[in-house]
Order: C-alpha cells, then structure tokens, then sequence
C-alpha cells in the first residue's frame, strides 16, 4: 500500500490519492445534493491541491506518509476550507499556504537547503497569486518567524550559514508578492473581493438564521483532527511545540469568539471586527489542528504504551460529553450526527490497537477517520460561495484592472523574482559539482587495460 511504502513512488501516489478522494467526495455531495456536477469546481480544486499541498508539509515536518495521508485529506475536506469558495481569494491563499511553509522547513535542514533555497522566493510568493488577502499575510508571518528560528537556533551547518541566502530569497518573495496583489493576475477567475462573514462560512451545513454555536467551529478542523489533536495534547507532545500551535489557534478563533459579545465587539479595533478577518482568521484554527493531529497521531502509533492514562480519559471525555453536543451547543441538532457519530467511533476505534494488531489497527483507523471525514464535508453544498442564503451577506468591490492592460515592465517584480532564482539555483549546481567531482584515478583505472598477470 502506499500508505505504508518508503520510496518516491508510494509518496506520489499517496498525494494524488489525497487529491481523488477529495474531489470524488465533492462529486458524491453533488449528486446527493441534486446539482450539477460542475457546481463548485473551482474550489473542489483548491481543497484538493490544499490537501495534497498540506501532505507535503506535514512530511517536511517528519510525520509519517499514514499520519501526512489522513490529516492532509483532512485539510482538503475541512467544511470550512470547502465553504470559503464564498471568498476564493481566501481559499485560494489556504490551498497554497503549506507550500510556502514546506519550504520553510526545507531551508531549516542543511540536507534539503541547497535544492530548495532557490525556489523559496516563488514558493513564499505564491500564497499572495490571489491578492493581498489575510491568509497569505499571516502565512508570511509564519514564514518569517521560521526563517528567524532557522537563522538564531535551527539545524545549521558551520560550512554555509544560511543568512546570506534566505535574506536574499526574502527579498525576492518580497517583490514578487508585492508585484502580485499590484497586478492581481487572477482577477477575472477570482472575481470580485467578497468579504462574507463567519456564520456564512462556518453554517453553511444548514440554515445561516440560526447563528453560530459551538458544533459550527468544531467542524473548521473536523471530528477527526480534533479527536487527533486532543489525543496528543493529553499525551503531551514530543514532536512539536504544543503552546505555540495552540496559541495560534487561540488567535484564529478569538475574533470570532470577541465579536459574539456586543459589549467587547464594541471595544475592538474595527480591523478585528471586520468581516473578512473573522471568517479568514479561522484557517489558524484548521493549520494548528492538521499540526497538532498529525503529530499526536504519529506519537501515538509510535509509542502506544506512552501515557496509558490518556485513552481511558478521552474515551471517558467523548463518550460523557459529545452526545451532550446537540442539545447543547448546537442550534440544530438534526444536522449535527455526522459529528457526533465521527467523534465516538474514533474514540472506540482507538483502544483496539492491542488486540488488532498495529497493522490491522491502521487498516481499522483509516477507514474509519477517511468517514469522519466525508461525512461532515457532504453536508456543505457543491455551489455554498453562490447559494442564495450567502449572497445578501457579501460585501463585494470592483476588481483590479485586467492584467492584459498593464504595461511589461510591470512586471518587474516577477523578472527579479525569477532572476534571483536562476542564480541561486546555478550556484547551488555549481557548489554541487564542486563537492563530488569525478575522480580522475578511477577512471584512469577503468579505462586502462589491465595487464595479465605472471606466474613464476
């Protein structure tokens, strides 16, 4: 299976894999839901190419291809990253972001820097191809607080500190993002700027009238990534710095959680209150979840005698607490079991891993997470950025000017970005040939007839 394999092939196949299951699921809700099969397409592909592109990072992080499989197919069919084709800029951003974030962890390991240090400055410009949307921004936030850490106490090597190169693929990210959202390229596909907010995006499972409760933002990261996540908060981390992601989490969520309150809506700064900032900050919540899950699952299915206590406790958790969400923290109960059935049957899946075997227990998981994860996503409706019931909450603006219309040397930007990367990546071939030259001597003996030899 390629789940299990450890060869380039296995990892292709599995991405693609990602990338099939996503899109056959949104083909399921299509038909399911009566609508025509091209409803939705685009952002059917930017949740698939996010999926495949949030395999990668995981893997750059050091996850496994089972763990990178099930949380990357998880950030595809996030029912979050699905409704936001409400704001395709947005989701556009969100597919691309772990792209951007890959490279970060490249450039951290001596092994991988000199391949990917000259690609860094298209792979952190890309997120900025939609515009100057908050995703990308705060995808550069991330980026530039990796790189600070890659520079003061990351994996360096004495003979080639990175300073150097990463600042001079700063600057090409830079002008090249810049010269992005001046031009706007997509602007025609994209459409206008919509700025819907998060009750529009997070209920779009059912009726928006109904407001927003606490099932809606747990289906931003999903019953699996959630389930995963607090297993390995309970277990405590060793593979990533759980304050720091939750953290991030926290900061994704507060906007939302802030606005409910007139009292301290009211007090905020009119940025945080702004519509797009609340629905767009919330893909913190579903990046530090596919983290924090990947990395509880691989700790778990590396070590599961760790911390026997924290099975029995999040069996005791969800089997206490989840069937109370409906009738608690749900406005519509009905539209909540795929949620409540997903988070029950992981949490009874888990224990077996003794008596299945661990092989057989990750045959048992798969199947049982891959349904936790259509489930919730089937709900969301193939066309949920042009239903009728989100279209009256959109603010919208003219586009830019079509990029057909500017002069060449606006692009500018793209030319240095593009020239920075073709020296440094002759450089790096260069230093390359340098450090494993062809030995003389053995070819010498190769190609030199060897002489038969005496015998006395």
């Amino acid at each position: 299976m390629s789940l299990y394999g450890s060869g380039r092939s296995e990892g292709i196949a599995a991405t693609l894999l990602i990338g099939a299951l996503v899109v056959g699921v949104r083909l399921l809700a299509a038909v399911l839901d009566g609508a025509a099969l091209c409803d939705g397409l685009t952002g059917v592909g930017l949740a698939a190419v996010g999926g495949m592109l949030c395999y990668r990072f995981l893997r750059a992080q050091g996850r496994s291809r089972f763990t990178g499989f099930l949380v990357g197919a998880g950030y595809g069919l996030s029912p979050w990253l699905l409704a936001m084709s409400a704001m395709p800029r947005e989701q556009l951003a969100a597919a691309l972001a772990p792209l951007a974030l890959e490279t970060t962890c490249r450039l951290d390991r001596p092994t991988t820097r000199a391949t990917w240090l000259p690609w860094a400055p298209l792979c952190f410009a890309l997120p900025f191809l939609g515009g100057g949307t908050l995703v990308a921004l705060l995808t550069s936030l991330l980026v530039v607080a990796g790189l600070v850490r890659t520079v003061t106490c990351g994996d360096r090597d004495d003979e080639r500190p990175p300073l150097h190169g990463l600042l001079l693929a700063t600057f090409g990210a830079a002008a090249a993002a810049a010269n992005l959202v001046w031009l706007d390229p997509l602007a025609h596909w994209l459409g206008p700027i919509a700025f819907v907010p998060p009750h529009a995006a997070l209920t779009a499972h059912r009726v928006d009238e109904m407001g927003l409760d606490l099932a809606a933002m747990l289906r931003v990261p999903g019953p699996a990534l959630a389930m995963f996540a607090l297993l390995g908060l309970l277990r405590r981390q060793r593979h990533v710095d759980s304050p720091t992601w939750l953290g991030l989490a926290l900061a994704g969520a507060s906007p939302t959680l802030l606005s409910l309150w007139p009292a301290l809506a009211q007090a905020l700064p009119d940025f945080v209150t702004a519509p797009f900032v609340l629905t767009a900050a919330w893909w913190c919540v579903l990046l530090a979840s596919a983290v924090l899950g990947a990395a509880g699952l691989d700790d778990f299915l590396d070590l599961p005698l760790r911390r026997r206590t924290a099975l029995p406790w999040l069996l005791a958790l969800v089997v206490l607490a989840t069937p109370l969400l409906p009738t608690i923290g749900a406005c519509d109960p009905t539209r909540e079991w795929p949620v409540v059935s997903a988070m029950l049957g992981l949490a009874l899946v888990l224990p077996t891993w003794r008596r299945l075997g661990i092989l057989n227990f990750k045959n048992a998981l798969a199947t049982v997470a891959l349904l936790a994860l259509a489930l919730p996503s089937l709900q969301i409706p193939p066309a949920a950025g042009t239903s009728p019931t989100a279209a009256p909450l959109a603010e919208t603006r003219p586009p830019a000017a079509a990029s057909a219309d500017v002069p060449p040397w606006h692009y500018s930007g793209f030319g240095l970005a593009a020239l920075l990367v073709a020296i440094l990546g002759w450089s790096a071939m260069r230093r390359s040939w340098k450090a494993s030259p062809a030995p003389r001597a053995a070819k010498a003996a190769i190609v030199k007839k060897a002489r038969p030899s005496q015998r006395s």
